[in-house]
């Protein structure tokens, strides 16, 4: 008799089986990281925007524009994927589903987390000239929303479609680097944006892919006709068998001369 758990492992499975292996030796390397990013976070800092502002200025502006189009770039994709979801079934969809809410959700603890902390950036407490102009007082600077976000969407992407992964996550590597090359952040921010980006996102969707599916089957049996096709369940399978009886056909042949054939007279 199937367990009450078999749709949950039925819908982690398409997600990837489950939480990767070898997360704490990961874990405890970031974490060594992170610490050394912070110890020597005003010299790499320095070192970082001084040198961005070296270079030539088109370069400076390239900069920029990564870090705000990356963000495009991967919402796109994963969007796309999305989308792509509907055609293949409600466990996929249920995934997409969750994933986009995991980003959401990854976004605002990147907000709360920045509020309770109340970092100053950096280019407000160091005297650096800075390719982009600093951000108002009051927007805090750890962790790096844009780093959040990027590492979230590029999360999305890989686990929708891992082969894409060579596009997400150099996409998502240039945007947090992008965001201290402008002066906006230390580096141990865009590595923690990284962090709640990924983990949020990653652990969201393998724990709460199952109730996504449940709740995603009760809409398509109690929904109307259009939210079904909307979630790609409003077509009839090719392989769907005919209706005999609008065919005019008897299927037992009851009441003919041969089997199958018109009705006895």
């Amino acid at each position: 008799m199937p367990s009450p758990d078999d749709g949950a492992v039925d819908v982690r499975r398409r997600f990837g089986g489950g939480p990767v292996a070898g997360v704490l030796p990961v874990g405890v390397a970031v974490v060594v990281l992170g610490i050394l990013l912070f110890v020597v976070r005003d010299a790499a800092y320095r070192a970082t925007a001084s040198g961005a502002v070296a270079l030539p200025s088109v370069v400076g502006g390239f900069f920029e524009v990564v870090g705000e189009l990356g963000l495009v770039v991967l919402a796109g994709v994963a969007a796309w994927l999305t989308w792509r979801a509907r055609s293949r079934g409600l466990e996929h969809l249920a995934v997409a589903a969750v994933a986009a809410v995991s980003t959401v959700a990854a976004y605002v603890l990147s907000e709360v987390v920045k509020g309770f902390v109340r970092e100053d950036r950096p280019c407000r407490t160091l005297s650096v000239h800075t390719v982009a102009a600093c951000p108002a007082p009051g927007d805090w600077s750890w962790p790096s929303n844009h780093a959040t976000i990027a590492a979230a969407l590029a999360t999305a992407v890989v686990i929708l479609a891992p082969v894409w992964w060579r596009l997400a996550v150099p996409l998502t590597l240039a945007v947090g680097a992008s965001r201290v090359l402008t002066g906006a952040h230390y580096w141990h921010d865009v590595l923690a944006g990284f962090v709640v980006g990924v983990v949020v996102v990653w652990f969201g969707t393998w724990a709460l892919a199952p109730t996504g599916h449940r709740l995603l089957q009760r809409s398509v049996a109690s929904g109307p006709s259009r939210w079904r096709r909307v979630l790609g369940q409003g077509y009839t399978p090719r392989y769907a068998a005919p209706d005999l009886a609008e065919a005019g056909a008897d299927p037992e042949g009851e009441g003919s001369g041969q089997p199958g054939g018109p009705p006895a007279r």
